[in-house]
């Protein structure tokens, strides 16, 4: 859909509309793996990090305690995430991957980036790497 004339130099319909367009390209190339864009940001910062107990996690990824119940079931169904008791703190729960998680997170890794780099394919290679270092820039603030 093309963005209308009023709203064109506007960075925020800008962004929303760019969000929508590579959520649709990615949650495509996840659905095949049954997996969300939110489930595969959990599994790649468990990935990453190692075990996190589900608040912390949460945090990480930025998303609310509802929103990572629902993640981790999500998880836990497929069988990439189980919960163990924290060594720091007995009355919490870390989740951790499993051996099926981990491969899940590397088959959904080279599907995000293929959606990736089917999104960004209008921009040159140069321009790609200057709108990723933009966008860090004006996140990590």
């Amino acid at each position: 859909m093309e963005e209308p004339l009023a709203l064109a130099d506007w960075l925020g319909p800008l962004l929303g509309r760019a969000h929508e367009a590579h959520r649709a390209i990615t949650c495509d190339a996840l659905a095949s793996l049954g997996l969300s864009p939110k489930g595969f940001g959990a599994l790649t910062i468990l990935a990453t990090e190692g075990p996190l107990s589900q608040q912390r996690l949460a945090q990480r990824q930025g998303i609310d305690r509802t929103t990572m119940v629902a993640v981790v079931d999500e998880l836990e169904r497929a069988g990439a995430v189980e919960r163990h008791r924290d060594v720091t703190d007995r009355r919490a729960y870390a989740l951790q991957l499993t051996a099926k998680g981990r491969r899940l997170v590397t088959r959904a890794a080279t599907a995000a980036a293929d959606s990736e780099r089917r999104f960004l394919a209008p921009l040159a290679a140069e321009d790609q790497r200057r709108l990723k270092a933009a966008l860090r820039l004006l996140v990590e603030q």
